[in-house]
């Protein structure tokens, strides 16, 4: 379920996103008063997070979306079912950016953004979920925990007690891995074909 709201400016879009934080926002690049990209870099002055997307009739401006961290361009004028084949890739992107994971204690709950965790490691029962700026542990299965993210392509087992998110590597090494949060996580031979194959496959989609 989604809620939409619309605006007839970027000032009256950004009064309300200050106290509401919207997780999509649609920008037409050219509006009355503040223009889109005005409009953009004023949000990231506050919030990082928020998915931007530019709609123009003039796609060269797409260079200066890097500076917003925009996430895409929308051309006007452009048959519909492109428009939804687009939309639903942004949809996924909002999911994936904001997935939870949950962690179960005796008489707690807790959840973490999946994005953010780097590696599940699992010793005498015990998980530890290491992420770029804490370790949290909890009593399961690495198994199960497989079988929760077999479809998130991120998530790839390259040793019988670990489970990394490939987004968060920063070197591969002949026995080791080195993880954006300064793990080394052991390298089984058996597993490593599999991780330079997916690694290399998720760098040349980015």
């Amino acid at each position: 379920m989604c809620s939409i709201t619309s605006f007839s400016s970027g000032e009256e879009l950004l009064r309300k996103h200050c106290t509401e934080k919207y997780d999509i926002v649609f920008l037409d690049i050219e509006m009355n008063g503040m223009s889109g990209m005005e409009t953009a870099r004023e949000i990231r002055k506050f919030d990082s997070k928020v998915i931007i997307v530019f709609l123009t009739n003039y796609p060269e401006f797409a260079v200066e979306g890097y500076e917003v961290d925009a996430y895409r361009y929308l051309v006007k004028n452009q048959p519909e079912y492109v428009f939804e084949k687009q939309f639903k890739s942004i949809i996924e992107e909002y999911f994936q950016k904001y997935k939870l994971f949950e962690i179960s204690g005796k008489n707690t709950k807790s959840y973490i953004y999946l994005k953010d965790i780097c590696s599940f490691e699992i010793l005498n029962k015990r998980i530890s979920v290491h992420t770029l700026t804490d370790t949290l542990d909890f009593f399961g299965k690495l198994s199960d925990i497989e079988k929760q993210l077999k479809n998130d392509r991120l998530f790839v087992k390259l040793h019988k007690s670990f489970l990394i998110n490939i987004s968060h590597i920063t070197a591969i090494c002949v026995t080791d891995i080195i993880m954006a949060n300064g793990q080394k996580v052991p390298l089984s031979r058996n597993y490593k074909k599999q991780i330079i194959d997916n690694y290399v496959s998720y760098m040349t989609e980015r």
